[in-house]
């Protein structure tokens, strides 16, 4: 249902807002989405009919109409863009965005099936004729700047080599670049980050049987723990000669040497004489 005003909207931005509108309504079946335009605008409910499985109601006051048409035309990364640039906000500034998040996902789980949702509107994939042209100018500039074996080199260099010692400023005792796992508002970042490595260790079910290799080893420190905790073998790959001299230290220090293989290479030179049974590549954002 929608409470109308008067908000000056150009004839683009509100093809857009048509559009994002009557595919929320198709989308949200639980929970419920509140879009809340500036004084002059209107206000959209979006009220799922199935409130068992996510009770959440989420506001979102619309600054500016780009909004919506950021959101047609780039999808995930569109939303991001406009919250970036102050587009939207939340009512709840302290939980709006998990909050948003999660009513996104229960209503993406809601659903029969992700091939449903992307029928109704391609959410991760583009199907308008504006946003095929923006995956084309992404496209275009990807391949541009195509990832060639020199330009990874370069831009790993570029950023790890900086020094250890500046990064040890920030990573902590650990060097561990990758969010922490914490229990507890008061842990210290070095046991959240052991937690996590004993996370991941036994969510990837490694044993000592196992060869491991892990894509971008970073300072060490898993490979280290992973060879403690299991007894496994390990190989580690980075471009980074600052990391690889740390980590060899490191290694030599804990006496490992026996278990412990790094290699200066690109994933893409990978020798093929060895077969791995868990491959790790941790993700982190900055």
């Amino acid at each position: 249902k929608q409470s109308k005003r008067n908000m000056a909207i150009s004839w683009l931005e509100s093809w857009a807002r048509h559009f994002i509108t009557g595919f929320l309504g198709r989308f949200i079946s639980t929970g419920c989405l509140v879009l809340q335009e500036e004084e002059g605008g209107q206000t959209f409910t979006f009220q799922g009919i199935n409130t068992c499985k996510c009770s959440l109601r989420v506001i979102l006051r619309v600054h500016n109409p780009q909004f919506y048409w950021k959101l047609m035309t780039r999808a995930d990364v569109g939303i991001l863009d406009a919250y970036i640039d102050g587009d939207f906000s939340f009512e709840d500034e302290d939980e709006g965005l998990l909050n948003l998040v999660m009513l996104l996902i229960a209503n993406r789980d809601a659903n029969k099936s992700v091939a449903e949702v992307k029928k109704a509107w391609g959410w991760l994939t583009p199907v308008l004729f504006t946003a095929g042209i923006q995956s084309s100018l992404m496209l275009f500039k990807h391949v541009m700047n195509h990832n060639s074996l020199t330009q990874s080199r370069r831009n790993i260099s570029r950023h790890y080599d900086l020094s250890n010692e500046v990064f040890a400023m920030f990573l902590g005792e650990t060097m561990t670049y990758s969010c922490a796992l914490f229990k507890e508002e008061e842990e210290d970042l070095e046991t959240a980050q052991m937690r996590k490595n004993s996370v991941l260790i036994g969510k990837a079910r490694i044993e000592s049987k196992h060869e491991v290799l892990e894509i971008g080893f970073g300072w060490g420190t898993f490979a280290i723990e992973v060879v403690k905790q299991t007894g496994c073998k390990y190989t580690g790959i980075t471009l980074s000669k600052e990391q690889l001299n740390f980590a060899e230290s490191k290694v030599k220090e804990a006496g490992l040497q026996d278990r412990i293989r790094f290699l200066l290479c690109d994933y893409r030179e990978l020798p093929e004489t060895i077969k791995y049974d868990r491959i790790i590549s941790w993700q982190r954002n900055d």
